[in-house]
């Protein structure tokens, strides 16, 4: 609760936090008002048989619910087609206070092995669907690995694009803007771009778009300029009923290394948006020309970190 209130400004409204947990319960957890309903395997542990692992995912999963009371419950969903909107958002800020509590790089080492592991597969098999589904034949076919944790990670991304302080003037915006409404992924996005004022009419497509994106980097380095040229290619292989993709909008932390192993900063970046080092890869190709911060150092390697 005290973590709520101090990264998101989130504060409880009841004067008690319940949970009852049941033996049979099929679910791993329900974030009911008032009153959370647990699987008691996600809520109880011995001390005797319990592991670090068991220990971790419950103080996640009452994370997670506890969550849902303003991303779930205050703001809600105007219908089933918006669910990444509080499970997507209601998973990144589980797995933002899982790294705060514990290991932030091994956080997000498991974080990542789940998501190549479980859903990786799914979007590039025949059950691969976009973060908002567009149909349905049970209300459970909603509940996938797509919904939830790529839901999460299209939100990390937008935190990447506008950085900690732009995220956080976007969600405050949310929060305050759809107190007690039934909303859509749109209005979601709406708030960020009203709130710092950046385009994402072209990140959106995340939501609409399945399957992975590769992306593919080649460097160049020119001696005489003093200038290294990265150019980044994408592509996102067919998926049932989508034979075409278009190009997404995606941010790469990238970073530069000097011959002594230093970073370096370059003095000059031009080829397209960027944020100090988050550049915006919005084409199926695109280049950036880093002017060397240097000349005579010339860089050594490139770490680039897609948030994909």
């Amino acid at each position: 609760m005290q973590w709520d209130e101090e990264r998101f400004g989130r504060e409880y409204d009841l004067d008690i936090f319940m949970i009852v947990a049941v033996s049979d319960f099929n679910m791993g957890a329900m974030e009911n008002k008032g009153l959370n309903i647990f699987n008691d395997r996600l809520i109880l542990a011995d001390p005797e048989t319990a592991t670090d692992d068991d220990y971790a995912r419950i103080e996640a999963v009452v994370a997670h619910e506890y969550f849902h009371n303003w991303t779930g419950n205050r703001i809600t969903c105007r219908d089933w087609f918006q669910l990444s909107l509080k499970e997507g958002l209601t998973v990144y800020r589980e797995h933002e206070f899982s790294a705060d509590q514990r290991s932030r790089p091994v956080v997000r080492v498991d974080e990542v092995k789940f998501l190549r592991a479980h859903q990786f597969p799914e979007d590039g098999g025949p059950l691969a669907h976009p973060v908002r589904p567009t149909q349905y034949l049970e209300i459970d076919n909603f509940y996938t690995t797509t919904v939830y944790e790529k839901g999460s990670e299209v939100s990390r991304m937008i935190a990447t694009l506008l950085g900690h302080d732009g995220f956080r003037t976007g969600l405050d915006l949310f929060f305050e803007r759809h107190d007690g409404g039934a909303v859509t992924i749109e209005d979601y996005l709406k708030c960020f771009e009203d709130a710092t004022g950046h385009d994402l009419s072209h990140f959106a497509l995340w939501y609409h778009q399945a399957g992975t994106p590769v992306i593919s980097v080649a460097s160049f380095y020119d001696e005489k300029k003093s200038q290294l040229k990265l150019t980044f290619s994408q592509t996102t292989p067919p998926t049932p009923g989508e034979s075409t993709k278009k190009p997404l909008h995606i941010p790469l932390r990238v970073g530069l290394i000097g011959p002594n192993g230093d970073d370096m900063a370059p003095t000059a970046i031009t080829g397209g948006e960027h944020r100090k080092d988050v550049l915006e890869i919005t084409e199926s190709e695109q280049a950036f020309v880093f002017e060397e911060s240097a000349p005579g150092q010339p860089y050594q390697s490139t770490v680039i970190s897609p948030h994909r």
